[in-house]
């Protein structure tokens, strides 16, 4: 695992233009690079930890044994009490420190894992699904995103209706339900 700045991050998304069709904007959201018709799907986050912890493990099995590493990017982690949000942020820094990560979240808030660092990136996915960070998490190799939002909801959005439709299907027991995030959704209507 290493870490990026949100100028490093966008920078090598910019690169990457041709590979992928991802864009990081400046303000702290991923979106599509093209026009084409988004589709979303709004999950509820459980309160439960380990109900969380499956939940994040999910994400990474909904492409099978075929973990292609993976990003997840911070966006804010500044939100509710601050005696939880200090223990979140220790943990976070803690597990950081473990692969030599030093500069604060502020300074390098994106993760990028490897294909042989799965459990970890299950385990640092975990921490913005309990504390209610607003984080994105993207598989390498995967037609989707997730974006974790403060108020309990995780949105998974896809460019293919195809790749929606497996979604919908593979997270059919936690009751999905078809919508972008307001920041799309609002895009998706100037289209």
């Amino acid at each position: 695992m290493f870490a990026l700045s949100n100028k490093d991050l966008q920078a090598r998304y910019e690169a990457m233009s041709l590979n992928i069709n991802i864009n990081v904007e400046p303000k702290g959201y991923l979106s599509y690079r093209d026009s084409k018709p988004l589709f979303g799907i709004r999950l509820d986050v459980p309160s439960e930890g380990p109900k969380v912890a499956l939940l994040a493990y999910s994400l990474l099995a909904f492409e099978g044994d075929d973990f292609c590493g993976a990003l997840l990017w911070f966006t804010s982690w500044d939100i509710g009490t601050p005696q939880i949000e200090r223990c979140g942020l220790k943990l976070l820094e803690q597990m950081r420190r473990g692969y030599g990560v030093t500069p604060s979240v502020e300074n390098a808030p994106a993760q990028f894992f490897r294909t042989d660092e799965s459990v970890d990136a299950q385990a640092f996915l975990t921490l913005p699904l309990i504390f209610g960070w607003d984080a994105y998490f993207m598989p390498h190799g995967t037609r989707y995103f997730a974006y974790a939002r403060q108020n309990g909801s995780l949105f998974l959005v896809t460019d293919q209706e195809e790749v929606s439709q497996k979604l919908l299907a593979f997270f059919e027991k936690r009751h999905p339900v078809p919508e972008l995030p307001s920041y799309l959704r609002s895009a998706q209507q100037t289209l």
